[in-house]
């Protein structure tokens, strides 16, 4: 159950009638505690730049080979080559990596 809500005018007239009576201790106030600073969240970690390069992998999934996105001619070419030297199957897609590396 909810408790009733005080009447401040009634309880300073108390606290009045105390201090008048000298019930009351006049000692100085509790001082507030100091407020600690609010808790700072990190800030989240930058992702770093990435570009987009045609990728010539084999069936499982293993890069053979990397190629400038604007090369995807070469990497088809280098699909049928590797096809035509009975290499295995191989397949060209797109992959994403970090700018500064260069992984061929």
């Amino acid at each position: 159950m909810a408790r009733r809500t005080l009447n401040r005018h009634a309880l300073r007239a108390e606290v009045e009638a105390a201090e008048a009576l000298g019930l009351t201790d006049k000692s100085k106030p509790r001082a507030s505690k100091p407020r600690s600073e609010p808790a700072l969240r990190p800030k989240a970690a930058v992702a770093p730049r990435m570009r987009v390069v045609w990728a010539v992998c084999d069936v499982g999934g293993r890069t053979v080979k990397t190629f400038d996105y604007t090369a995807k001619a070469e990497a088809e070419a280098f699909m049928a080559e590797l096809k035509a030297r009975g290499k295995g199957t191989h397949f060209v897609r797109s992959l994403k990596e970090p700018l500064g590396s260069d992984s061929r």
